[in-house]
Parts: structure tokens; C-alpha cells; sequence
């Protein structure tokens, strides 16, 4: 190349007739090929001042190349690596991060004076050193302008795709409005409520020339810094920075310089463009699945999305490499085109080509999908995500947990025949073409949909099993990906007693309430309770967090009036209103009614309205000293022979649906049925509680 050259400084410290090695892209520093005496008699300057703006709303490399006034060449010298930028000019190392994401940039430019050597060639005196005369330098710098970039990089949260082009468009309606703002005084931008939280969303990330005391990081920084920018170059804009050079062959000056060769042609730059936008596109479709809420939960995927990740970082860094090596070569003429065509042709040929890598891509998003589709199901329940086994083996042999749940995603997969492949081509890429690497979509679990349909299916019965025990302090639910051959997407794991029960749960059939022989059938409905202190009578204590009663003849408690409060027997209730299907212990002893009751009780009439099992909203049975046991119900009381008399733990199973309150003796593992009382229940109703009669004691415990 013999023409003379126009390009951005891109942050590079410039100085006229500094020299430059166009094949390198490279500034050589630390010489002028003019002595000092030379430029002081040769500069001359201009003032160049001006100042605009512009919106960038593309974030691909072409549309910021074209924000910095980069043409073809110098663009694919800085894709490859060669360029090493400073100042504003980072703003083209600042790519999104995700792909739905929407990013808008403010670019604001001022220029202050320009500066020249005017001397002809030929008539001045050149300073012959090594670089000189060993052909390290291309080209001479004669003129520089000089001012200032600024950017201002506004980026949304990561969105739906369908709503990437609204949010984009609302983007760029808010920014366009800083420019307007009165650079003297305090003016602020004018907004809409629906445009001021779109703003207040936004981040913002600046490059530029100016020295901030603060950089901006919200919308309402960057009109702040924006206000400022042009008083901050100083007098005679004393702080200004090249912003372009003009250079010319060296060779015009020294005769012995040597010229550059060739130069590449557009087509090969356009596609290496191509290649290397590729490879960022693919990026960031790994970015967007690595960093999804879901796929942190489950390590499996993560793990796997991870390694790919850095993997092909490394092969992207291999090619930015390869390109940075020949791009010097081709332009000195020492070799053709064809070895930049070559790093294009071979990527086409691998592993990594666009087609295998975007269809390795896709099943991982389809598989974040179906996996989604079914979490979002589970989610807002009390089901707890757990990242691997050791963690879900902690939480199932928790001491409180007698019953565990798992939905289980069981076809991801840590390891992938894939990620292997990439490895061993970064290691020898001549050993395989890996046109055979990535299996094909209709090979994978998530685009069965017989198979996604089944996991859905699973999903909702888990729900409506969280559902059913929710108030259950015995049952804890979570949610896990675990592989596991046997079943395709997932299945539902029961554990029991800390112990894998099965890998195919299906709720066992309830019997009738009669039927309950093992406790443990029971507990899956076992929820807490605690003694209502506002509806306990005076001549009951409370101890042990409100879980235990007592009655105290002749000991009257402190407790404060509340019209919620039993006054004429010995009762309380539970704080606990209870519809669905509940299951609670008691230890009990001496005189005590055990039962429920609606909120509506009588608390003060002094006769059988008011104790539990003499009406018509309570229902009780009865242990009572040296007579033995009764059901009562509105007044009307039968014994029940018991097999055991005397036993300590009473066994209450409320079926609210079904209108069924059945009482059960309770002998380690096993209960016996005593009483069922049938009825429809219209209200939630209130663990019920008569401590002592007359001269009998009487004490509760809930266990």
C-alpha cells in the first residue's frame, strides 16, 4: 500500500512523526523520524471545533466499527487481536452479554484542533535508526485531530425475545431525549411514568476521553455526566486526545522504507467479520443459558454449559490468534489470502463450526425450556430445590422429615460426548472433522413430546401432593435433577424414614378411616399446633412454647380479658383453623376431651352450650378416670371399649372433604381405630381441648 492513510487513534498515544507499521497494526514508540527542530519549524494547526451526538442501537461489531469510524482493515486487525485499544475505544470490547437483551448507546464526540506536518517530502532531513533501515515501520504520522469521545452503554435486564424489539424501540426514545437537555443549569429530562421506570431499570456503562470524578452507573448519572462533558476539556481543550491520524508512506520520506505489499480485499474481511460476529453470537447464547436462574439450581446442567463455555473461550482465543498471525503475513505479500481462508475453511470443517455448535445450543435451550416448564410449576410451593444427592440425602434424614418427595428431572446429563469432542480438536485438530458430533434434536428426551408431556403430568401431581401436606410437618418436598436411565425426564422419589422407598412414586390409595393400621400412613398428614392463649380458661395453664396445658384447681391464671376467652370449663382451642385433611397427636392424662369445634362456640354461658361435645359445632371423645372412654356429640355420649385402657398417645385424622374426625390409639408404629364420627363439616374448625372435671386433674400435651 503506497496511498496515504486516515484511521482513529482508538486511544493509541499518537505524536507527529511517530511511525507506524500498517502490517502489524502496530505504533512504534519512543522515535520521531523528524527532529525536534524540524516539527517546531514544520507544525502548523488549526482550531476544529465541534460537537455531536448519535444513537447507536446496534451492539454488532460492524455498527460499532462504524460509531468509531473504523474502516474494513483496521476492524478485522482488532477482531484479531492486533489492535490494542484505550480511552473510549474500549467501548468496542463491551459486548452484551445475553443475547435478549436490548442495548442502546449514546455517543457524544467533540473536536478541538488539528494539528500538521507540512514539510514536502524531500525537503527535510529524516533520522535513520534500526527501524529505519530494517523496514519495521510502514508509514509516518503528518496530522492528528484531536478532541474526545464519549459513550454511554444503557443495557436492560435480560427479556423475553418477544419483547426485545419494544423494549429496544422504548430504549432508544428515552435516550434520543439527553441530548436535549441545557447543558448550563440543572435541567432534567423530561419523562413519561411509563419512561421513567424503563429508565430506572437501565445501567449504564461509559467509556470515554474525559476524566470523571465518577463514572455513571444509572440513567440519572449519565444525564448528570452528559451536562458536563464539553466543560471538561479544559481551556483550549487542553485535555483533548487524538482522536485521527493521517499518515503517509514512509517511503515518501525515506527511500530505503519498504511499502506494504498488499492489502486484504473486502470480501476476505467481510468474512472474517462474519466468522468472528459468529462466534460472539454463540457466546452469548452460552452466557444466557449458564447464567438462567434455573440452571445455577441444577449443577448437572450448569456444570456441563460451564465447560462448554470455556472451552470454546479457548478455541474463539485460538482463532482471534490464528488471524493476528497471518493478517501481517498477507499484507507484507509473504502469504496469500488463502491462509486467512484457510482458518475460515477449517473452522466450517470442525466441531466448531456454526452449524454443530448452534445445534448443540439449541438442545441446551430446549432443555432449559421443558426443565423451566416444569419448575415453574413447583415454584411459589414450599418444595425445596436441591443442587445434588448429598444434599437431598441431608434433607431427607432430617429428624422431622418421616416422608420426603423429590421431583426428579432424570435425563440431564453431566457428561456429553460433545464437550469431548471440542476438547480433543483444541488438543489435535487434525485428529477428527466432528461432523458427527452433535446427535441430532430428534434424538434428545425434550423434543419427545409424548415424553415432555408425561413430565408436565408428573409435575402437576407433585404440585397437588405439596398442596395436600402443606400444613404437614412430616412430609418435606424438593426438587433435584439426578440421572437415572430408567425414567425419561423425570419421576417422583419417595423417601421414607431416610431411607429411598421407590423411584416411581404413586400416592398409595387412602383406606377407609378404619382401615389405618401403621402410624406412619398417618404422619404424611401430621401438621403443628399450638394452644390459642386467648381462648384458654383461667383455671388452665400454659407451658413448653404454648404446646402444653394443665388444670390447675384453685390456681388462677394471670391471663388478661378477651372476649375470644372460655370462662365457665376448663377448654381451650388451637390457634389453627383446619380444613383439608390433618393428622395430630396427643399425650394425655386424667380427665380430658379431646376434639374439634368451630370459631363459633359459646365462651360464656354457663351451661352445656358452651362445652365441647354438648352441641351442635364440636365434636370430642373422652377419656375420663374409672369410667373409661366416650364419644360425644350435641349431648349425646357412647362408650367405646378400647383394647388397651390406659394408653398415653390419642391419634386425631381430620378428613375435611370427606366429613369424617376419627380417633386412633397410638403404640409406637401402629394405631387402632376407636371412633369416627361422620358429619359435613361448613367451617374450618379448631383443635378443641376440656382439661379436668370437678375433682379430677387433667393435662395435654401436643406432640
Amino acid at each position: 500500500m503506497s496511498s496515504d492513510l486516515v484511521m482513529p487513534a482508538l486511544g493509541r498515544p499518537f505524536t507527529l512523526g511517530m511511525l507506524y507499521d500498517t502490517r502489524r497494526e502496530k505504533l512504534i514508540p519512543g522515535f520521531s523520524l523528524f527532529g525536534d527542530e524540524t516539527l517546531q519549524q514544520y507544525q502548523s494547526s488549526n482550531t476544529q471545533r465541534s460537537s455531536e451526538f448519535k444513537i447507536v442501537a446496534s451492539d454488532s461489531t460492524e455498527s460499532k466499527s462504524s460509531a468509531m469510524d473504523i474502516e474494513a482493515s483496521l476492524g478485522v486487525s482488532f477482531l484479531g487481536g492486533l489492535v490494542e485499544v484505550g480511552g473510549s475505544a474500549k467501548y468496542l470490547n463491551n459486548t452484551k452479554k445475553y443475547q435478549n437483551q436490548s442495548r442502546v448507546t449514546l455517543k457524544y464526540k467533540a473536536t478541538t484542533i488539528y494539528k500538521q506536518f507540512t514539510a514536502p517530502p524531500g525537503t527535510v532531513k529524516v533520522q535513520e535508526t534500526v527501524i529505519t533501515q530494517r523496514g519495521l515501520a510502514t508509514h509516518v504520522v503528518t496530522g492528528i485531530l484531536y478532541g474526545a469521545n464519549a459513550f454511554f452503554v444503557f443495557d436492560s435486564d435480560k427479556v423475553e425475545d418477544t419483547n426485545l424489539q419494544d423494549i429496544q424501540g422504548k430504549m432508544e426514545a428515552v435516550i434520543k431525549k439527553i441530548p436535549t437537555i441545557s447543558i448550563e443549569g440543572s435541567a432534567s429530562v423530561q419523562l413519561t411514568d411509563e419512561e421513567k421506570s424503563l429508565a430506572s431499570n437501565l445501567s449504564c456503562k461509559f467509556h470515554g476521553d474525559f476524566l470523571l470524578e465518577s463514572l455513571p452507573t444509572t440513567f440519572e448519572d449519565a444525564v448528570t455526566t452528559y451536562q458536563t462533558l464539553p466543560t471538561l476539556l479544559g481551556e483550549d481543550g487542553a485535555s483533548a486526545v487524538p482522536m485521527k491520524v493521517w499518515l503517509v508512506p514512509l517511503k515518501k520520506f525515506f527511500s530505503k522504507a519498504k511499502l506494504l505489499t498488499q492489502e486484504i480485499t473486502v470480501s476476505k474481511v467481510r468474512r472474517i467479520h462474519t466468522t468472528l460476529e459468529e462466534l460472539y453470537k454463540l457466546k452469548r447464547r452460552a452466557n444466557e443459558a449458564m447464567d438462567d436462574k434455573l440452571v445455577q439450581q441444577i449443577p448437572l446442567i450448569h456444570d456441563k454449559i460451564s465447560n462448554f463455555h470455556q472451552i470454546f473461550q479457548d478455541y474463539m482465543l485460538t482463532v482471534q490468534k490464528k488471524i493476528a498471525e497471518k493478517l501481517p503475513l498477507v499484507r507484507a505479500g509473504t502469504e496469500s489470502e488463502q491462509s486467512l481462508q484457510k482458518i475460515i475453511d477449517d473452522r466450517a470443517k470442525s466441531p466448531f463450526s456454526n452449524e454443530n455448535v448452534s445445534t448443540w445450543l439449541e438442545v441446551i435451550e430446549r432443555e432449559i425450556a421443558v426443565l423451566k416448564s416444569c419448575a415453574g410449576m413447583v415454584e411459589g410451593t414450599q418444595a425445596k430445590f436441591v443442587s445434588n444427592q448429598t444434599e437431598l440425602d441431608r434433607e431427607v434424614l432430617a429428624e422431622d422429615v418421616k416422608h420426603a418427595l423429590c421431583f426428579v428431572f432424570t435425563s440431564v446429563e453431566r457428561n456429553d460426548p460433545y464437550l469431548k469432542v471440542l476438547s480433543d480438536y483444541l488438543e489435535s485438530p487434525d485428529s477428527k472433522d466432528g461432523k458427527e458430533a452433535v446427535p441430532s434434536t430428534e434424538d434428545k428426551w425434550c423434543f419427545s413430546t409424548r415424553v415432555v408431556l408425561k413430565m408436565k403430568q408428573r409435575a402437576q401431581t407433585f404440585c397437588d401432593h405439596v398442596n395436600d401436606f402443606e400444613k404437614s410437618r412430616n412430609v418435606g418436598f424438593f426438587v433435584t435433577a439426578l440421572e437415572n436411565g430408567k425414567f425419561q425426564g423425570a419421576s417422583i422419589y419417595h423417601y421414607k424414614d431416610g431411607s429411598l422407598a421407590t423411584q416411581d412414586f404413586t400416592f398409595p390409595r387412602m383406606p377407609f378411616v378404619q382401615g389405618y393400621k401403621k402410624r406412619s400412613d398417618l404422619l404424611w398428614y401430621a401438621c403443628d399446633l399450638t394452644f390459642d392463649r386467648n381462648t384458654i380458661n383461667i383455671w388452665v395453664s400454659l407451658s413448653d412454647n404454648d404446646t402444653f396445658a394443665a388444670s390447675e384447681h384453685g390456681k388462677r391464671q394471670n391471663y388478661p380479658k378477651h372476649p375470644e376467652r372460655f370462662l365457665c370449663y376448663n377448654q381451650v382451642l388451637c390457634n389453627e383453623g383446619l380444613t383439608g385433611k390433618h393428622y395430630w397427636e396427643v399425650e394425655w392424662n386424667g380427665y380430658v376431651d379431646v376434639g374439634v369445634a368451630y370459631i363459633s362456640i359459646s365462651r360464656k354461658e354457663d351451661n352445656w352450650v358452651s362445652a365441647i361435645g354438648h352441641n351442635t359445632c364440636s365434636w370430642v371423645f373422652s377419656s375420663i378416670p374409672r369410667a373409661g372412654y366416650v364419644e360425644r356429640y350435641n349431648q349425646r355420649q357412647y362408650y367405646v371399649t378400647v383394647p388397651t385402657p390406659g394408653f398415653k398417645q390419642l391419634g386425631v385424622f381430620l378428613n375435611w372433604p370427606d366429613g369424617s374426625l376419627s380417633f386412633y390409639a397410638v403404640s409406637s408404629d401402629e394405631v387402632h381405630h376407636l371412633h369416627t364420627f361422620k358429619t359435613k363439616f361448613t367451617e374450618p374448625v379448631y383443635p378443641a381441648f376440656c382439661l379436668g372435671y370437678r375433682f379430677d386433674h387433667g393435662t395435654v400435651r401436643l406432640l
